[in-house]
C-alpha cells in the first residue's frame, strides 16, 4: 500500500533556500569563467611525486569530495583520489604517506576540522577549494581555488556545492589531461536552468499532499551515490526526517530491508545506472512511496550531484513547510556552529 495523499500545497518559492537555488546557474558560470587558481592547483597535484590525493571536507563539502573521487574512478587516470571526512583526516592517528597531497574543501574556509588537518601536519604543498579568499583555510594553503557564491541566504549549501563540483572536475581534467572532465561542467548552467524551472511543480505535485513520512531513503549509482548522501542530509537538516543515502545496488539489497508504507524513497536517476530500475521496483514492492528525482539525465552523470539539487531542495522545502519547520534557519543551527567552528567563524 502506498502513502495516501491529502491536504493542501505549501509554497516554497519565497524561501531563502529557493532564492539561492535560482542563482545557481549564474554562480556556476562565474566560477567556471574565472577558473581562479585551478592551474596553480593542478600543477601541484600532477607533479610526478604525487601518488595519492586526499580530498576532505564536512557535510556537503565532503560529499563534493566523494563525488570527485567517484568521477576519478570512472576516468582511470592520474594519482589515486580518495575522499575522507574531515574528522578522519584531522585525527592525530591519521597516517600520511609519502606522495600524499591534501585537497581541502570548505566554502567558508573556516570549518575547524579541515583547518586542524593542515595544522596537524598535512604534507605540503596543500590545495584549498573555497569561496572565501580571506579565510583561515586560504591563508594556510599553498594554492587556492576560488569559487563564486553570490549569496547564501539559507544555511543549506547550494551554490557552493555546484561550484565546488564543477571546478573540482575542471581541476581533475588538468591533473589527468582528460578533456571531457573540463567540458562536462560547461553544460552545467544550462542544465541547471532547466532543472530549476521544472523542480517546483514536480515537488508540489509529488509531495504537496503526501502524508509526511516517518523516515526516508535515497539511492543513486556511480557519482550519484554522493547525490544520495546529500539528499539524505537535506531530508534531515531541512525536513527533519530521518534518512539514509546509498548506492543503487545497496538500495536494492539493504535499504529495502527497513522500508514500509510510511516511508519515502528518492531514486536519483542518471545516465548509465544499470541497476536503477530494479532498485525502484524492489523498494516500491515494500509499499514505500518511491519518487524518481528528475534533472540529471541530460548530461554526463559525473555532474549529477549538482543537477539533482533543484528537485531535492524543492522537495524537502515542501515537506519542511508542511511540518512547520523553518526552511532557512533550522532549530539545530546554533548547536551545529558550536561544534563546527572555532570562535566566530562560519560553517563548512
Amino acid at each position: 500500500m502506498m502513502l495516501k495523499r491529502s491536504g493542501s500545497l505549501s509554497p516554497m518559492q519565497n524561501t531563502g533556500l529557493w532564492l539561492d537555488v535560482l542563482e545557481m546557474p549564474e554562480a556556476l558560470s562565474r566560477t567556471l569563467d574565472a577558473a581562479s587558481g585551478v592551474d596553480e592547483a593542478a600543477a601541484i597535484l600532477r607533479d610526478p611525486s604525487v601518488r595519492r590525493v586526499i580530498a576532505t571536507g564536512n557535510g556537503a563539502a565532503y560529499y563534493v569530495a566523494f563525488a570527485l573521487a567517484l568521477a576519478a574512478l570512472e576516468s582511470g587516470a592520474g594519482p589515486e583520489l580518495v575522499a575522507l571526512p574531515a574528522g578522519v583526516v584531522a585525527d592525530p592517528r591519521f597516517q600520511w604517506r609519502e606522495g600524499d597531497r591534501l585537497l581541502a574543501i570548505s566554502s567558508s574556509g573556516e570549518f575547524k576540522d579541515v583547518v586542524h588537518a593542515i595544522e596537524q601536519g598535512a604534507p605540503r604543498p596543500i590545495v584549498a577549494l573555497t569561496a572565501n579568499a580571506s579565510s583561515t583555510l586560504a591563508g594556510l594553503a599553498d594554492a587556492v581555488i576560488l569559487q563564486t557564491v553570490l549569496h547564501q541566504r539559507a544555511i543549506t549549501h547550494t551554490q557552493a556545492l555546484a561550484g565546488a563540483l564543477a571546478v573540482g572536475l575542471m581541476l581533475w581534467s588538468r591533473v589527468t589531461g582528460i578533456a571531457e572532465l573540463d567540458t562536462i561542467p560547461r553544460s552545467g548552467p544550462a542544465a541547471l536552468e532547466a532543472a530549476i524551472a521544472a523542480a517546483p511543480s514536480w515537488a508540489n505535485e509529488q509531495l504537496g499532499t503526501l502524508p509526511l513520512p516517518v523516515a526516508a531513503a535515497s539511492f543513486g549509482g556511480g557519482p550519484a551515490w554522493s547525490s544520495a548522501l546529500e539528499t539524505a542530509l537535506l531530508l534531515k537538516e531541512i525536513a527533519r526526517i530521518p534518512a539514509e543515502g546509498a548506492e543503487t545496488r545497496e538500495g536494492a539489497t539493504s535499504v529495502m530491508y527497513g522500508l514500509n508504507p510510511q516511508h519515502l524513497v528518492f531514486a536519483l536517476a542518471t545516465n548509465g545506472d544499470p541497476g536503477f530500475d530494479e532498485a525502484v521496483r524492489i523498494c516500491s514492492a515494500t509499499g514505500a512511496t518511491v519518487l524518481t528525482v528528475p534533472g540529471a539525465t541530460s548530461i554526463d552523470r559525473r555532474f549529477s550531484f549538482a543537477l539533482h539539487l533543484p528537485a531535492t531542495c524543492a522537495a524537502v522545502a515542501v515537506l519542511a513547510e508542511r511540518a512547520g519547520h523553518d526552511v532557512d534557519d533550522p532549530t539545530w543551527t546554533a548547536a551545529y556552529y558550536a561544534t563546527a567552528r572555532d570562535e566566530n567563524t562560519e560553517d563548512a
